[in-house]
């Protein structure tokens, strides 16, 4: 079954494999770098297929509590852009050197219900996710947040409970977030049970103890590929799921990008690494890679051959580098990602060349900076 499938992908972009790295002639470490489960990674992914001898360790983070377990032991980060910044007060010489991953994020939707913008959504049932647990005040939640404050509605009171949920043969505890402004009832469950959830329409509970109480979800908000993996995933089972809002659009007036694009996620790296002469070399070596990767990800669109190549690579670095813990990353999604001009990989924007735009958009995702920024 294609949800089985599903699954995967949602645990797949999870946790990057400890890798060793490639041996050193000359005795230096690789460059450790931490993964949380975003779009980000599969650049660095393809990046390290593309070239086996890259001096590179992905270090793997489930959540934002194992990057805080594992950062201040690394060298570097690939994340949403505004986790990066969050994440400086656990490596403050953080520095992002590369912004990649510039659109991806959707309210999918059945299409019946004609959602068109966040309003619609007034009273219903809403899921957020991450990848192994609820992802409730992670890199997602986050720029949900983000994203009611752009419609018009104060994300800053809420009440939280936590409800079980039936799913199949089993029953699971989902924190259930309430926020009266607007009055949007958000599950947190993992991305593979909150696909389930939406196509299956399945009843969640309210917390108020009746059953007659509880309805169906109408909205996941979720990132490419696997947003495009659940509208594939609900094509198969009879249910027609659009991604009815482009949540990049919701942010339009910033003039450092392009209308429908956000700086999402990227590279980040310690400060010391990069000024060091050796290691230095072997960082800029990784960024350029990285960058690369990226590119030829985006070369892959409208170009089959190409995009099997890619995609594969992409597929085959998940098996071998999540393979372990059952994960798999269809070739089929991420083509059909890539293909739909959902899933956006840019590298002609510098950093520095987006300020101060992007010190902006942080700002509005997560709050008052800290005090030295990372983008000088």
């Amino acid at each position: 079954m294609f949800s089985d499938a599903l699954r995967k992908i949602a645990l797949g972009l999870s946790i990057c494999v400890l890798m060793s790295g490639p041996a050193r002639a000359d005795g230096s470490p690789p460059i450790r770098i931490v993964s949380t489960p975003n779009p980000s990674v599969l650049p660095l992914l393809l990046a390290m297929s593309d070239h086996p001898d890259l001096p590179v360790r992905l270090i793997p983070a489930r959540n934002g509590e194992e990057i805080t377990k594992t950062l201040s032991g690394a060298d570097g980060l690939v994340s949403m852009t505004w986790v990066a910044e969050a994440d400086r007060k656990f490596v403050p010489d953080l520095k992002l050197v590369s912004v990649d991953y510039w659109r991806g994020f959707f309210m999918l939707t059945p299409k019946s219900l004609h959602v068109s913008r966040l309003a619609d959504l007034s009273g219903s049932n809403l899921l957020i996710s991450g990848p192994t647990g609820g992802g409730r005040d992670g890199g997602p939640d986050l720029l949900f947040k983000a994203f009611m404050k752009r419609a018009g509605y104060d994300p800053s009171t809420h009440s939280e409970k936590t409800v079980r949920i039936v799913l199949g043969n089993r029953t699971i505890p989902v924190v259930r977030r309430v926020y009266p402004d607007g009055d949007f009832r958000v599950y947190y469950l993992p991305a593979m049970d909150a696909a389930k959830v939406l196509v299956s329409r399945a009843k969640l509970d309210d917390g108020s103890g009746n059953p007659a109480e509880s309805r169906p979800a109408s909205a996941l908000f979720m990132a490419d590929p696997a947003a495009s993996g659940i509208v594939m995933e609900g094509r198969m089972e009879g249910v027609t799921i659009e991604k009815s809002i482009d949540v990049q659009a919701q942010f339009a007036g910033d003039s450092g990008w392009q209308e429908g694009e956000l700086p999402l996620g990227g590279m980040s790296l310690s400060s010391s690494i990069l000024s060091d002469p050796v290691r230095g070399r072997d960082a800029r070596r990784i960024v350029e890679a990285y960058e690369q990767a990226a590119e030829e990800i985006m070369a892959a669109r409208g170009r089959p051959f190409r995009m099997m190549r890619v995609a594969s690579a992409i597929s085959d670095g998940v098996d071998q580098y999540f393979g372990q813990y059952g994960m798999r990353l269809p070739v089929m999604v991420i083509a059909a990602a890539i293909r739909n001009g959902d899933l956006v990989y840019r590298t002609d924007r510098k950093v520095q060349d987006m300020m101060p735009d992007l010190e902006k958009f942080d700002k509005e995702v997560i709050g008052a900076l800290p005090p030295e920024s990372p983008h000088d």
